[in-house]
C-alpha cells in the first residue's frame, strides 16, 4: 500500500519521534510504500521526512497514518484529507497541568484534546501504546482501537552484582513538567533525610517549563538544600550510567501515557516506587511499589523499605527484569506488525 506517514515533531531524543522512525521502517519492511512527512524536522533527520505542508500538492496516498502527542496543524491538514485515517496515539497531556506554567501549552494541549476528538470521529481504526491511552480513543467514539507498545530501543543493562554504595540515591528520567510532579520527589527525598541524611536525588530531563524549573530549584534549596541535583538532558552515555549508580527509580507523576523511562529503569535492575495513577499500574504491573497516597511521608517510608531490606531489593529487581522484558523491542514490534498489519489488510 501508498503510505502517507505523518507527526507533528520529528526529533531524534524523542520517545514519539524514535517511535515514528521505527514505525516508518516497519511499514517498508512489511512491504508499503511510505512517505514521512512532519511540522517541525531536527536537522539530523532532514533526509527522514519531508514537510508537511508539500503534501499539499500530493496525490492521495491508500491511507495516512498519524503519529498523535500534541496539538498541531498537521492534525487540521489530516482532518481535511480524503484517504482513510488511522491513527497511532501516545496520549496528550492534560492542559490544566501546564496553565498556570505555561499558558501557550496549555492552550497547545487544548486545542491538541479538540483535535483528537475529531480524529478519533474521523479515524477507520488506531493502534494506541496503551489500554489507558486506548481507552481514550474508545470514550471518542472510535470503535477499531489495536493495543501495542511503544518501538524504542532500551540502554544496555549496566552491571549491578555489586551495590553502588555511598550516598542512596533516587532517580528519575523525564522532562521537568508539571504532569511529573518533580514538586513531590523533592519533598519525599527531603523527608527520607530525616532518617538518611545524606539521601540524593538525581533528576534526569530537559525543562518543558522554564518557570516551573526555577519554582522546582527554589523549592529543592529551601527544603532539601544540597540534595536534588538537576541534570537536564544528558548524553546516552551518562543516561546508561545514571540507571547504573542509582538505588531506587522513582516516579510520582500523576499523568503519564506510557512511560518509557519506567521500563528502562525496571530493565536496568533499579526497583521502582511509583504513584498509582494515569497509566503506570499498567506498565509497572506487580514488579514494583505502586502508592495511591503519594504523600512525601508514605513515599520515603517506601523508598526506606525498599533501601533497608538486600532481599526485597534484589526480588525487585528480577521482577523488574522480567516485566521490562514484556517490552523487549522483538516483541514490541512483532504486536505492531501483527496490529497495524491487520489494520492495514482491511483497508487493501
Amino acid at each position: 500500500m501508498r503510505v502517507h506517514h505523518f507527526t507533528a515533531t520529528l526529533s531524534p531524543r524523542d520517545a514519539v519521534g524514535h517511535h515514528t522512525l521505527a514505525v516508518d521502517d516497519l511499514l517498508r519492511e512489511m512491504g508499503h510504500d511510505t512517505t514521512l512527512f512532519a511540522q517541525s524536522i531536527h536537522p539530523d533527520l532532514a533526509g527522514r521526512a519531508r514537510d508537511f505542508r508539500d503534501h499539499l500538492v500530493e496525490e492521495p496516498a491508500d491511507v495516512v497514518l498519524y503519529q498523535a502527542s500534541t496539538g498541531s496543524p498537521v492534525a487540521d491538514h489530516l482532518l481535511g484529507r480524503p484517504e482513510p485515517l488511522v491513527l497511532d496515539y501516545h496520549n496528550l497531556t492534560p492542559a490544566g497541568a501546564f496553565d498556570l506554567w505555561e499558558p501557550h501549552i496549555g492552550a497547545e494541549l487544548d486545542a491538541g484534546r479538540r483535535q483528537l476528538a475529531r480524529l478519533a470521529r474521523r479515524a477507520v481504526a488506531a493502534v494506541a501504546d496503551s489500554h489507558f491511552n486506548a481507552d481514550e480513543l474508545i470514550e471518542f467514539g472510535l470503535e477499531d482501537v489495536r493495543v501495542a507498545p511503544v518501538l524504542f530501543e532500551p540502554p544496555p543493562p549496566p552491571d549491578r552484582s555489586t551495590s553502588p554504595g555511598g550516598a542512596p540515591t533516587l532517580l528519575f528520567v523525564g522532562r521537568l513538567a508539571p504532569n511529573k510532579r518533580q514538586q513531590d520527589l523533592i519533598a519525599a527525598v527531603a523527608e527520607l533525610r530525616r532518617t538518611r541524611p545524606d539521601a540524593r536525588l538525581r533528576l534526569v530531563g530537559a525543562s518543558s517549563s522554564a518557570r516551573y524549573e526555577d519554582a522546582l530549584r527554589a523549592f529543592a534549596d529551601r527544603i532539601a538544600p544540597g540534595a536534588v541535583e538537576f541534570a537536564g538532558s544528558v548524553p546516552y552515555e551518562d543516561l546508561v550510567a545514571s540507571y547504573g549508580s542509582a538505588d531506587v527509580f522513582v516516579c510520582l507523576s500523576e499523568h503519564e501515557g506510557f512511560c518509557v523511562p519506567v521500563i528502562e529503569a525496571m530493565g536496568a535492575g533499579l526497583p521502582v516506587v511509583a504513584r498509582a495513577a494515569a497509566v503506570l499500574p499498567e506498565t509497572v504491573g506487580d514488579a514494583g511499589l505502586l502508592l495511591t497516597d503519594p504523600g512525601p511521608a508514605e513515599v520515603a517510608a517506601a523508598i526506606d523499605a525498599v533501601l533497608g531490606d538486600p532481599e526485597l531489593r534484589a526480588s525487585m529487581a528480577e521482577q523488574g527484569r522480567v516485566r521490562a522484558a514484556h517490552f523487549a523491542p522483538d516483541r514490541a514490534k512483532e504486536i505492531m506488525r501483527r496490529e497495524l498489519g491487520s489494520i492495514l489488510e482491511s483497508l487493501a
